[in-house]
C-alpha cells in the first residue's frame, strides 16, 4: 500500500510536468508559424517588388491552391498586396498570442513551483568541475 501512496504523490508531479511541456510546445509551434509567414511575407515582397517595374499587360503565372493559373500583372499584384496585408494581421495576432503563451507558462512556472532542470544542471556541473579539480591537487599534493 505504500507503493500506491507514492505513485498518487508523483502522479500530479508528473501531470505538472506533462503540462508545462505541453504549454513550452504550443509556444514553440507558435514560434514556427509566425517564422513560416514572414518568410512567406518576404517573399511577397520580393514578387512585388519586382512587378511593380513590370508592363501592367504583361502575361504573369500564379500558383493559387496548387494550379497555376495565367493572369496579367495589373490583376496579380493587387491580390498578392491584399494577401501580404492579411499575413501582417495574421503575425500581429499570432505575436500577441506568442506574449500571452509566455505569460501563461510563466505563470504556471511561479504558481507550481517548476524549475528548469538545465538551469541547475549548468551550476551543478561548474561545482563538479571545481570540486574535481581541488581534489586532484589534494592527490597530487598526497603523492608528491
Amino acid at each position: 500500500m505504500a507503493t500506491s501512496g507514492t505513485n498518487a504523490k508523483n502522479l500530479p508531479k508528473e501531470q505538472l510536468i506533462a503540462g508545462f511541456n505541453e504549454l513550452r510546445q504550443q509556444q514553440r509551434m507558435l514560434a514556427s508559424r509566425m517564422s513560416e509567414i514572414e518568410m512567406d511575407m518576404k517573399e511577397h515582397d520580393l514578387v512585388i517588388d519586382v512587378l511593380k517595374g513590370v508592363d501592367p499587360s504583361r502575361k504573369c503565372y500564379r500558383m493559387i491552391g496548387g494550379v497555376l493559373v495565367e493572369r496579367t500583372v495589373d490583376v496579380v499584384l493587387p491580390g498578392l498586396a491584399t494577401n501580404r496585408e492579411k499575413m501582417k494581421e495574421y503575425i500581429e495576432s499570432l505575436r500577441n498570442s506568442l506574449e500571452a503563451k509566455g505569460k501563461e507558462l510563466n505563470q504556471f512556472r511561479e504558481t507550481h513551483g517548476i524549475q528548469i532542470k538545465a538551469d541547475d544542471s549548468r551550476d551543478e556541473k561548474q561545482a563538479d568541475t571545481a570540486s574535481k579539480g581541488g581534489d586532484r591537487q589534494a592527490n597530487i599534493l598526497a603523492n608528491v
